[in-house]
């Protein structure tokens, strides 16, 4: 890594520690006594030898006790305060790092939320954040309190014999150069080790969510020898991790030992020519001695730095990603309807297009089906409208403005969405109805839910509307779920409602009675359905059809069953 990069880097973990200054202040002062106390450990060995127990002057050893417990005990709490405010600091950037990209993920487009998937996004959020905390805490503790020990160290050292010390510093090139080349290797190998743990957290993810076709598919022995090459792949990566972090231990540990070499090799010179005295020999080499341990943790909190250096990276392109952007003006209602003008749309890193020059005018106030083989765009073309995607080629207006002039909060205000996969959140059943409108009372949330005909089911539950989901709804069924999904869209009452077959997991029962209940909120709204339904395309007031992406044709079902030949054979399939 180059030196730039490094101030860069340097020059961003400043901006991110800045807001708890005054915590590292306290930590700092902490760190200053407790280094002026290693440093006063060395000093004092000098007249220990010299006054006390060379002379032999017994009178002063009944205050030694006092005197060293004393020293230890100050410095012991010092560090344990230093420690404390510098993990306060770290811990406290985590929990803000956290929430800042939790808020830059729900404001991202959707293209880069789904490009890089749930498990990528949850890795760096949780892991990377985590990692950063933590070196971060560590690095910056070990950087002040050692850094100030080494330097008060090498004073006392330099005092007792220059030239001693001098002799004996020989070795420190060799243990710069030794990290800077394991620190290199280590954030390469960093890098490796987060991207290892993000593909385990999104195989985890994908396996929740996919657990009954694992089960049904008898695919159990795949999965878990798939995961199991994951977790050896990441065993690999982290074992190498070791072998780098604990090299530079391992060249400190080594290099101290050559350093004492030549401090008793020498030292016992100088004393033997009466150039320094045995207190002075001791005392340096009990610093020097002291100085290598400060420098391995150095040497450690150089390496963990370029760890935190890949996780800052990756978060960064979290922060990286641009926020939505919509326009000024405001929308509240549809009155004439959508018109798409040769729209064409490619999803990101992909080859071929999901839509293709689709021009189709969607008018207000109508119930519309789309329906097409699976894969045909019935989705993404629906996506399009509240803006989850922006077309690749082409405009899409609302009443004869761009899509892209209106202010987005406004936009897909206008909408409500039920589609097949219903997303319930881990709050309250009243919580979870009243997303459709944030300020409802608990009588609408009511009224909402009965005319669902979910009100019989919640009263049955533990606390009612105030009973709690489990995380992704896992204590209701599938019907259940629907049913809170439509209760949101009664309850927001949109000008527009999107439904992906709403009632497809609904019991024939529960079906009979929603379809009523639908019916009534598609009254005097404009509707689109991604149909699958033979019922759903006959009530359809107009109904598009696509194939690969392509419009093939459009218009009433009347009228494309003398002039379409393709929708003949797709409704003889429906009706099957």
């Amino acid at each position: 890594m180059k030196i730039q990069s490094k101030i860069r880097a340097f020059v961003k973990i400043l901006k991110l520690i800045k807001p708890y200054w005054h915590l590292i202040l306290i930590s700092i002062f902490f760190s200053i006594l407790a280094s002026f106390l290693s440093g006063a450990i060395a000093w004092l060995v000098k007249p220990l030898f010299d006054k006390v127990f060379l002379p032999q002057n017994y009178k002063f050893f009944a205050y030694l006790p006092f005197l060293v417990a004393g020293i230890f005990v100050v410095r012991a709490s010092s560090v344990f305060l230093q420690a404390y405010f510098m993990k306060k600091a770290s811990y406290s950037l985590g929990k803000n790092l956290r929430a800042e990209l939790y808020q830059k993920i729900v404001n991202i487009p959707f293209c880069y939320a789904t490009e890089k998937g749930g498990g990528e996004i949850v890795s760096r959020v949780i892991n990377d954040v985590s990692l950063l905390e933590s070196t971060l805490g560590d690095i910056s503790r070990t950087f002040f309190l050692e850094t100030i020990t080494i330097l008060i160290l090498i004073g006392v050292a330099f005092y007792r014999s220059w030239e001693l010390t001098l002799l004996t510093f020989t070795v420190i090139p060799f243990v710069a150069i030794a990290s800077e080349w394991l620190a290199k290797k280590t954030h390469k190998n960093r890098h490796r080790m987060q991207t290892k743990l993000a593909e385990l957290t999104h195989a985890l993810y994908e396996t929740f969510s996919g657990l009954r076709e694992i089960k049904i598919y008898l695919q159990q022995k795949k999965m878990v020898k798939n995961f199991f090459r994951l977790c050896e792949e990441t065993y690999r990566t982290f074992l190498k991790g070791v072998k780098y972090e604990e090299g530079s231990k391992f060249i400190v540990n080594v290099l101290t030992g050559l350093a004492a070499a030549l401090i008793v090799f020498y030292g016992g010179y100088l004393i033997k020519t009466h150039a320094i005295t045995p207190g002075d020999f001791f005392s340096l080499f009990t610093a020097v001695l002291m100085i290598f341990s400060p420098l391995k943790k150095l040497a450690g909190a150089y390496n963990r730095f370029h760890n935190a250096l890949a996780g800052i990276e990756r978060i960064e392109e979290i922060f990286s990603f641009p926020d939505e952007k919509g326009g000024s003006k405001k929308v509240s209602e549809l009155k004439k309807g959508f018109n798409f003008y040769r729209v064409s749309f490619q999803y990101p890193h992909t080859q071929t297009f999901a839509l293709r020059d689709i021009s189709l005018f969607l008018p207000a106030g109508k119930t519309i089906a789309i329906i097409g083989k699976s894969g045909a765009g019935k989705s993404t073309l629906v996506s399009l409208l509240p803006r989850f995607y922006d077309p690749t080629e082409g405009v899409i207006t609302l009443d004869g403005v761009d899509l892209k002039e209106l202010e987005l909060d406004s936009l897909r205000n206008l909408f409500g969405i039920v589609s097949q996969e219903v997303v319930v959140f881990n709050m309250s059943i009243a919580e979870n109805i009243a997303l459709g409108k944030p300020d409802a009372t608990r009588e609408e949330i009511i009224e909402a839910a009965k005319l669902a005909y979910a009100h019989e089911f919640i009263e049955k539950l533990p606390q009612g509307y105030d009973t709690i989901l489990g995380k992704e709804g896992l204590t209701l069924s599938g019907g259940q779920k629907q049913r809170i999904a439509i209760a949101r869209a009664i309850l927001k009452n949109p000008p527009v409602l999107i439904l992906d077959e709403a009632t497809s997991q609904l019991d024939t029962i529960s079906e009979k009675y929603i379809q009523m209940a639908l019916e009534r909120l598609m009254s005097g709204r404009t509707t689109i359905i991604i149909a699958h339904r033979l019922s759903t395309v006959k009530r359809a007031d107009y109904v598009i059809v696509l194939d690969e992406g392509r419009l093939v044709c459009h218009g009433t079902h009347a009228e494309l069953e003398k002039t379409c030949p393709y929708y003949q054979r797709l409704y003889e399939f429906l009706e099957k």
